[in-house]
């Protein structure tokens, strides 16, 4: 009887022993559905860590420009989100600030992840070759422009691309990019600025035609696209960037090691490979570098959201 006891015991302390070694799971929160750039791009990188023999959870939570997802984050300290900068860039000009919610104080960049440009596309069969061929179009009126939605990032390049080239834009919002493109494929509207990641296939199989990217430099997988500067349109720039962020209420020995983390996974040549093969291009950087970079672009937003009086509907 007493063998069974000590035997029962030693079981019952090796299954304690056993689950307190057992590894964390970290949930990562892509505020974006399933199978957009975002999510590509958070399992790219989420990967590299999964090799390792470590469990990360990819939890999706789509809905109101990422604000959903981030009101989630923002109550879970031990959380990671994968998010695009206009998180924090463009949100907290267009959402009203809440007692319970505030996402500039509430969220946190722990670090940079990447770059990319957007690229000015049209429809496979369009007219226009070039982007002047473009321009003088839509300064007749003849072009319709579409984007993810009011303050999405191709919204807002799309609108300081018509007021640096001189005209008006005709826009046409959607509920997220994946319709637009969609739309912009089968010939109901005409052109967009898209995030590289989400146009890249298209280009290369030829449903859309890409005719600049706002960037300083050329894409390695589309050499013979012009830049937007050297298409005519000098010091126009238009690049979106990815972060990982964390809620406010983390430790900041969570963050520091996060952003760590993150610096080690990106300086790997195989994982920096995927994400220019999409035409992204791999940048850690510090917790104070991205909000140095986030302080930026949320300025240059400010200024035309409210000249052009952009209200969400």
């Amino acid at each position: 009887m007493l063998k069974k006891l000590l035997a029962t015991l030693a079981l019952s302390m090796s299954s304690v022993l056993c689950g307190a070694q057992a590894p964390a799971v970290t949930q990562v929160v892509v505020p974006a559905p399933p199978g957009g750039p975002s999510d590509l791009i958070a399992r790219i990188v989420i990967g590299k860590f999964q090799s390792q023999g470590e469990t990360f959870v990819i939890d999706n939570r789509a809905g109101a420009n990422g604000m959903i997802a981030a009101r989630g984050v923002a109550s879970d300290a031990k959380a990671w989100m994968v998010a695009d900068g206009t998180l924090l860039t463009v949100n907290p000009l267009l959402y009203p600030k809440e007692k319970a919610f505030d996402i500039e104080r509430d969220i946190e960049p722990v670090a940079g992840l990447l770059l990319q440009p957007t690229v000015l596309v049209v429809r496979a069969d369009a007219p226009w070759k070039t982007m002047k061929d473009l321009v003088d179009a839509a300064k007749a009126g003849s072009v319709s422009f579409a984007s993810g939605g009011i303050g999405s990032s191709g919204h807002l390049t799309m609108g300081l691309f018509a007021e640096a080239a001189g005209f008006t834009p005709m826009h046409v919002p959607y509920k997220g990019i994946a319709p637009a493109l969609t739309d912009l494929i089968g010939g109901r509207v005409d052109a967009a600025f898209v995030l590289v990641s989400g146009v890249a296939s298209l280009v290369k199989s030829g449903k859309l035609r890409a005719l600049a990217v706002a960037s300083d430099t050329r894409l390695p997988l589309a050499p013979g696209v012009p830049t937007i500067a050297e298409a005519g349109l000098k010091g126009f720039r238009g690049e979106g960037a990815y972060f990982l962020m964390m809620s406010a209420k983390a430790p900041a020995a969570d963050k520091d090691k996060a952003s760590e983390r993150m610096k080690q996974a990106l300086s790997d040549t195989s994982l920096q490979d995927k994400l220019k093969d999409l035409g992204l291009s791999p940048r850690w950087m510090s917790a104070s570098d991205a909000k140095k970079w986030i302080a930026t672009e949320h300025e240059r937003n400010a200024k035309f959201i409210a000249s052009n009086n952009i209200r969400l509907e």
